[in-house]
């Protein structure tokens, strides 16, 4: 349990290099960033090594909290999807490209799936 633990905060650490230089690279020329997965894998990394402790156990706790994450998550999608349309709607100054958007969308989407799951092994 303690090796499992871990290894999530040294390959969290690993992908926040990662996501820093790749990302900062990319905004010092001006460009979008174009590693915001690795931001998320990172935020999944240390979110994990809190959970892993909550979630091996095959109970009805661990249920519960995938359930009630992915159920709040469902919500939170919806409102980012509603705030991109708003922010990037055709008569909007704003351009951005699909590949950039989804990249935004399941950077939020892994990012508060795992938050939500460690903010609900607190909370139970």
């Amino acid at each position: 349990m303690k090796q499992t633990k871990m290894g999530y905060i040294i390959l969290g650490c690993i992908f926040g290099v990662l996501a820093l230089f790749m990302n900062g690279v990319s905004i010092s020329v001006n460009k979008f960033p174009s590693s915001l997965m690795l931001i998320a894998i990172c935020i999944m990394c240390f979110c994990l090594s809190y959970l892993v402790q909550h979630l091996t156990a095959k109970d009805e706790r661990a249920q519960k909290i995938r359930e009630r994450s992915i159920y709040v998550n469902y919500f939170i999608l919806i409102a980012v999807v509603l705030l991109l349309m708003i922010v990037f709607n055709p008569i909007s100054n704003l351009h951005i490209e699909a590949y950039n958007l989804l990249s935004i969308m399941m950077t939020v989407y892994i990012s508060s799936v795992f938050l939500t799951m460690v903010y609900y092994a607190k909370k139970y």
